[in-house]
């Protein structure tokens, strides 16, 4: 591995603080981009970028001579966000952050994407060579980013990685496992015994560590899928956060069928699907390619994340 600069966008977010920390520790010089300055622990020096849709020259500035930019900035995947919205984070401002390093020459581009293109559930396991089903605004707004940042590099000297996180869990995540742990301390008898299911997860400093594979190898895949070997399903998840906030939790076998019909009811059938379907992600690219394999456990990261919660 040869030490270089590194500028990371989105250095402030969950994903971006854990990637920071971990090129820092791997040796590596990192830059922030950031909107104002913040306590960004690993950072060598921090970068005024602005708004990342519309850059101004400090962020040209600051990819000079740099070796590798992570484009780890976005919008994450939230309900009742304007799809404009969602479109000027994940598809404009990955462009144009592509097009500096293009235009500054940086020699690696890797763009942190989502598992979620491929959509909420999948039918057997999902890879690298799956064909994308994005099914809703967010998914759609990361695979139009993956489009962008491809023809922003094209006929460039930027050789591009793209990363595709399977649900990414640890202590600060969003989405549904703050819902589930709310559910979790209300302590009613949860409906859920009765799923069988599986559900790929990777803990945040795993999905850091296969991006830091992804700078210092030689010679990365384009696209590389980040999860963990072991899915699990609905019921040991509810489990694992139950165990992180030292309860215990009665989780009743009501047939799926019938929670199905409430979901649709209530409105909530397409977050019924991220959270009771099956999406088991194959890895065998990130171990072959990367040499990487995520090393801690599910259960143990969402019991983990649960913990900070209580």
């Amino acid at each position: 591995m040869r030490s270089q600069a590194v500028l990371v966008s989105g250095a402030s977010g969950f994903v971006g603080r854990a990637v920071t920390r971990q090129l820092a520790d791997a040796g590596h010089e990192v830059i922030v981009a950031l909107r104002r300055a913040r306590d960004i622990p690993g950072a060598a020096r921090q970068v005024d970028a602005g708004d990342l849709a519309a850059p101004g020259p400090a962020l040209a500035n600051a990819m000079r001579g740099v070796g590798s930019v992570v484009h780890a900035a976005g919008l994450a995947h939230r309900y009742g966000v304007d799809p404009a919205a969602m479109a000027r984070a994940n598809v404009t401002a990955a462009r144009r952050v592509a097009e500096i390093a293009a235009s500054r020459g940086v020699p690696r581009f890797v763009l942190v994407s989502s598992a979620a293109v491929f959509g909420k559930t999948r039918h057997g396991m999902f890879s690298e060579t799956s064909a994308p089903h994005p099914d809703d605004d967010y998914a759609r707004s990361k695979l139009d980013g993956e489009a962008a940042v491809r023809a922003a590099l094209a006929g460039t000297s930027t050789r591009l990685v793209i990363v595709r996180p399977c649900a990414v869990v640890g202590p600060g995540c969003a989405g549904n496992i703050p819902r589930l742990v709310r559910l979790i301390r209300s302590g009613w008898p949860l409906p859920f015994g009765a799923i069988h299911n599986e559900r790929s997860f990777i803990a945040v400093d795993d999905l850091a560590g296969l991006i830091v594979a992804a700078i210092d190898i030689a010679s990365p895949p384009e696209m590389v899928i980040a999860a963990h070997a072991r899915p699990i399903s609905t019921p040991d998840l509810v489990q694992a956060l139950a165990r992180g906030l030292g309860e215990r939790r009665l989780l009743i076998p009501v047939p799926p069928i019938m929670l199905v019909g409430v979901a649709r009811v209530a409105g909530k059938a397409e977050l019924w699907r991220s959270f009771a379907g099956s999406f088991r992600a194959d890895v065998t690219l990130a171990a072959e390619r990367l040499g990487f394999s995520a090393s801690t456990a599910v259960d143990l990261a969402l019991e983990t994340t649960a913990a900070t919660l209580r």
